[in-house]
């Protein structure tokens, strides 16, 4: 270990809160080599980023909401009002979020969105970050599955994955049902995925994994991504600091961000992340 250890350089634009803490961590991680490793991702805003002149928002649920009609786009803003401040505020129970994300999929049922439209036009806004792409491709050639956790949709991840080439081992995300002309006719109950109940602990195929494989790189956007993996000294937490609209980079963003996070990146690419788990493995 203590080999190991001497070897370890933490990546330049990898930030950490602690350095001695995060190569004794790593240096565990390092021991333990790719046999022992798995990562799990977020999608909207951490795997995807805006392309240049896209509105600020391109996370599947904002490009869904573009194709309500004006009711229903109102219906969908009085939603986002009511729920998001008590998700700001760190306020929002489980029954929150199920009543949220249940009465925002019921509006796509209702007015029958047409999904093929929303493929399109997510696929025009959201691009892929950099380095993801790389960083798949290590993971696929060294045998490590890869786990997309996401409260978005399951069907646009998909087709995003195609259009960039990214093959994750596993997609957990909201299933649509679709009908013969590929409207929304409704959605799989048992597949809701929403910003509370992002974790390994309720869904049994990630907990298989992690009894195979005990160490965890998780990589998310916001504050409760921290949560998809649970305990501290097997999990590697790492930010993509990328506020949206109503949320800051300030300096007190970066003491929160450490407060559930080992390290974060700030310079929008994953290239960082490639040279940890090179360092890993």
């Amino acid at each position: 270990m203590t080999e190991i250890h001497e070897q370890l350089v933490i990546p330049d634009e990898l930030i950490v809160a602690n350095s001695t803490n995060f190569e004794e961590k790593l240096a565990e991680f390092a021991a333990v080599g790719a046999a022992g490793l798995h990562a799990i991702f977020d999608f909207d805003r951490t795997l995807t980023v805006k392309k240049p002149g896209s509105q600020d928002e391109v996370t599947t649920w904002h490009i869904l909401r573009e194709h309500l009609p004006e009711g229903g786009q109102v219906e969908y803003q009085k939603l986002f009002e009511k729920y998001r401040a008590l998700e700001i505020s760190g306020e929002m129970s489980q029954d929150d979020a199920v009543e949220w994300w249940s009465s925002i999929l019921n509006l796509f049922v209702e007015y029958e969105i047409d999904l093929s439209a929303v493929e399109e036009t997510f696929l025009d806004r959201a691009s892929i970050r950099p380095g993801t792409a790389e960083l798949f491709q290590l993971f696929a050639d060294s045998g490590i599955p890869t786990i997309i956790l996401s409260a978005g949709i399951r069907e646009v991840i998909d087709i995003w994955c195609r259009k960039y080439g990214i093959k994750p081992s596993l997609v957990l995300s909201t299933a649509l049902t679709l009908d013969s002309e590929n409207k929304i006719s409704g959605w799989q109950r048992d597949t809701l995925i929403h910003v509370l109940n992002k974790s390994e602990s309720t869904h049994p195929e990630l907990s298989a994994i992690r009894a195979r494989r005990p160490k965890a790189l998780l990589v998310g956007d916001s504050l409760d991504d921290a949560s998809m993996a649970a305990g501290e000294k097997d999990v590697i937490r790492v930010r993509i600091l990328d506020p949206r609209a109503d949320e800051t980079a300030t300096e007190q963003e970066e003491r929160k961000t450490f407060e559930k996070f080992d390290a974060l990146i700030r310079t929008g690419s994953l290239r960082p992340l490639e040279k940890l788990v090179e360092i890993i493995i």
